[in-house]
């Protein structure tokens, strides 16, 4: 069995996304892993205070109690981090050794897996939290300690029957919002080259989109978990 499916792991979902749309992916890590598996939990108020300092404070404590928790019950010593979307950026942070907001965490002491899912790791335009983290912590910054693996997701917005409209009108406007590039693909909310992480195992899902609100098939789906998790144990 893999180091992978022998610890406890920690979810942080995306932006808006109530903790209710991550379950699928909680049962099946648990059925691979036979171990404890935590939500982070954030309402739509917690997410509107990530604009600023403070709200990515209150999401880093909650991850920093949750892996607290479960290091004490982990047979490897470690956890496993997982972010989906924005989830993605805040976990990158919560590996720091260097303080933010007068607290260092330094996950990457605790923590030896990050997966991110369909995250804008790298973009030439966003938040200047999403921004300051890519350029304080580029790529896979702590790979002595921490595997990153990041996936992201392929949709064709002409022919994938499985896309919502919502999808298939606002995709390439997203693209070239986050990249500042055209003609890119994607999972219908981030383009590929900035869901991909550098120096992370980088895994690409065709027909996956970035959630629920985008298309059936998204990356906490049981089709398209059990894809890239195979990749990963």
């Amino acid at each position: 069995m893999s180091l992978i499916n022998q610890q406890p792991i920690v979810i942080l979902g995306g932006f808006l996304i109530s903790e209710k749309a991550y379950e699928t992916l909680k049962c099946f890590l648990r059925t691979k892993t036979n171990m404890p598996i935590e939500i982070i939990k954030a309402n739509k108020f917690d997410w509107l205070l990530t604009n600023w300092e403070i709200g990515w404070k209150h999401l880093l404590d909650r991850v920093d109690i949750a892996v607290k928790k479960l290091i004490k019950i982990s047979p490897t010593g470690k956890v496993t981090l997982i972010g989906h979307s924005s989830g993605g950026l805040i976990m990158r942070l919560f590996l720091s050794d260097k303080p933010f907001a007068n607290q260092v965490y330094n996950g990457a002491e605790n923590c030896n897996f990050l997966i991110t899912l369909g995250s804008p790791n790298h973009a030439k335009k966003g938040t200047r939290l999403r921004l300051m983290v890519d350029s304080l912590y580029p790529g896979s910054f702590y790979k002595k300690k921490v595997q990153y693996i990041s996936v992201a997701g392929r949709v064709n917005l002409e022919k994938d029957n499985n896309l919502t409209n919502f999808a298939k009108k606002s995709a390439l406007t997203s693209y070239k919002s986050i990249s500042g590039e055209d003609n890119l693909t994607g999972d219908g909310l981030v383009p590929i080259q900035s869901a991909l992480l550098s120096g992370s195992k980088k895994i690409i899902l065709d027909e996956t989109s970035h959630g629920g609100f985008f298309g059936k098939y998204w990356y906490g789906s049981k089709e398209r978990v059990s894809l890239w998790w195979k990749e990963i144990e």
